[in-house]
């Protein structure tokens, strides 16, 4: 990946809030990254019978590096997903 991660999240920013709410980048099958309104946020899709279905986290430079391989695949070759589940969660 050629660019920086706060230049990756501006270019997914830009990306998402062209799109219909609740569209998201699918990373990879747990990591997403969706427009909150004012900016590209990732979340964490929970399966552990909570309740909660993400945990939201912010796309900071540790976060980038950790998910690094999965940002490289995604720019490669963009997926998208659409979660009309993130609507109250994201807008409340």
């Amino acid at each position: 990946m050629d660019m920086g991660c706060v230049a990756f999240q501006a270019h997914l920013a830009t990306l998402l809030r062209g799109m219909p709410r609740c569209t998201t980048a699918e990373l990879n099958e747990h990591t997403i990254v969706f427009w909150d309104g004012q900016w590209a946020k990732g979340a964490e899709l929970r399966n552990d019978g909570s309740g909660e279905s993400y945990d939201k986290f912010d796309l900071d430079e540790r976060t980038c590096n950790r998910l690094h391989a999965d940002l490289v695949a995604w720019m490669e070759s963009p997926r998208y997903g659409l979660r009309s589940d993130l609507e109250k969660w994201i807008y409340e």
